[in-house]
């Protein structure tokens, strides 16, 4: 039987790889639009692994599937610790359009660590890349927030309305 908590960092992480999975359509398009290529925000992730992966074009089966992997796996951990955080200081919150609007908060707070702390110190292709598109960067991480935050309402709203105080209580 899952735990509450269980429940609650199982719909974080799939709310934040849907998300991710936006954020990275969102992405590919304006960078295919750009004339960057398709792949290319996949490949500029990659290239944290491997600074050359960041100039390839057309289709390479392995920097795609590393590129992905990590895309994915960084957005199910921060839609899990989202929803976590979430949960913990105000899940009230999850039943309200607070939900979505704490998402994007988080969206915009993801991507200013990630520019400041994150890509200056292992991935320089990849900030190099996004300097160019940061509007379209910055509007692609308020979307994964806005799509985490949303799921997050739908998938755990119910629960926080009915037991999150009651939860959140024995956690402490």
């Amino acid at each position: 039987m899952m735990t509450h908590w269980g429940k609650v960092v199982g719909w974080g992480a799939i709310a934040g790889l849907v998300g991710g999975i936006v954020m990275a359509m969102m992405m590919m398009m304006v960078t295919a639009l750009s004339g960057m290529g398709l792949l290319a925000p996949v490949y500029a992730i990659a290239a944290t692994f491997n600074p050359s992966w960041a100039a390839t074009r057309g289709f390479d089966l392995v920097p795609l599937l590393v590129g992905l992997m990590v895309h994915m796996m960084n957005s199910a951990i921060f839609g899990a610790i989202f929803a976590a955080l979430l949960w913990r200081i105000a899940p009230r919150t999850l039943v309200s359009p607070v939900s979505l609007l704490s998402g994007m908060v988080w969206g915009a707070l993801l991507l200013g660590f990630n520019q400041l702390i994150v890509l200056p110190a292992l991935d320089k292709p990849l900030l190099a890349a996004t300097s160019g598109i940061f509007g379209w960067w910055l509007l692609s991480h308020l979307m994964f927030g806005a799509v985490l935050g949303a799921l997050a309402a739908a998938t755990l709203g119910r629960e926080a309305r009915t037991a999150g105080g009651a939860i959140r209580r024995q956690a402490a």
